[in-house]
């Protein structure tokens, strides 16, 4: 969402919000449908059930992956600084997303179908060891709500 100085506030994707999830569907109807990835929610403040309640029917596609908040980079830059500095992508089960509470929110609204890994975090990325480590740790934390 975030690519470089000169894409902001948003980089290349215009669907960032409930604000601009809700006119675009409007506009598109049916047609049109959401690739949900809840990190992105976790640094925009953003309540992840309240959307998943409100536009689950909705998901075309949605991604496990985790983000840290990380409060002295925070305290540094600030909210205003849209995230640079301070959120850090993590796999599931290292971040700030409640994993039961999230499935159980997509279970709720009918969602039963694919859930993608998607592998951001640094600290799993030097060696194709920690790649695959990274994926099992993934796999572990998301398995109990997963049936």
């Amino acid at each position: 969402m975030i690519f470089s100085n000169d894409e902001w506030p948003s980089g290349h994707n215009l669907a960032y919000s409930p604000s601009m999830w809700r006119t675009m569907l409007d506009e598109f109807g049916d047609t049109l449908g959401l690739n949900f990835d809840p990190s992105h929610l976790v640094w925009q403040m953003i309540d992840i059930q309240a959307a998943i309640e409100e536009f689950g029917e909705r998901f075309y596609h949605v991604h496990a992956k985790d983000l840290e908040i990380d409060r002295r980079g925070l305290y540094e830059h600030g909210i205003l600084s849209l995230g640079m500095g301070w959120q850090v992508p993590r796999l599931p089960g290292l971040g700030e997303v409640d994993w039961g509470r999230f499935f159980g929110a997509l279970y709720r609204v009918g969602y039963d179908y694919v859930i993608s890994i998607e592998h951001e975090d640094r600290a799993f990325e030097a060696t194709d060891e920690l790649i695959e480590r990274g994926f099992l740790l993934s796999r572990d934390v998301l398995a109990p709500h997963v049936k």
